[in-house]
């Protein structure tokens, strides 16, 4: 799972002194939401630590409003553009790609080391021998 980097973040800037709760933020200050919190909480997500992309298939999550759960797409004016395709079409590209190819390792160990760029990025290719089903399937 690779989580959004702090550099996709709702960050706000205090444009005076204020206390928020038992905190004291300086005029001057860049605020930032924990993106990593809001993927991983327990209260938001079932299970948040297993991989499981079936629970957006199985919840109905609602793409307008507050929800935390796409918290990461960001929201209001700089709400993510790719948003609204990737949530109408990403599915229907992944089901093609599933029906016509098979998709097979070309190691025994996978690398799942990310590093911190714009956003949280695989730090090694992810790679993978791509084979079409059968002939007729092949795409021109």
């Amino acid at each position: 799972m690779h989580p959004p980097g702090p550099l996709l973040s709702w960050a706000r800037l205090a444009t005076h002194d204020v206390h928020v709760g038992k905190s004291f933020v300086p005029a001057g200050t860049t605020a930032m939401v924990n993106m990593w919190a809001i993927t991983h909480d327990p209260s938001i997500w079932k299970d948040p630590g297993t991989f499981r992309p079936e629970r957006f298939i199985e919840e109905d999550v609602p793409i307008m409003g507050s929800d935390l759960r796409l918290a990461p797409f960001g929201s209001g004016r700089r709400v993510c553009p790719g948003k609204a395709l990737g949530l109408a079409i990403v599915q229907l590209w992944l089901a093609r790609f599933l029906q016509y190819f098979r998709w097979l390792p070309t190691a025994q160990h996978v690398d799942l080391s990310e590093t911190l760029k714009l956003s949280l990025e695989m730090k090694n290719p992810l790679t993978c021998r791509v084979v079409p089903r059968t002939t007729q399937h092949i795409i021109s």
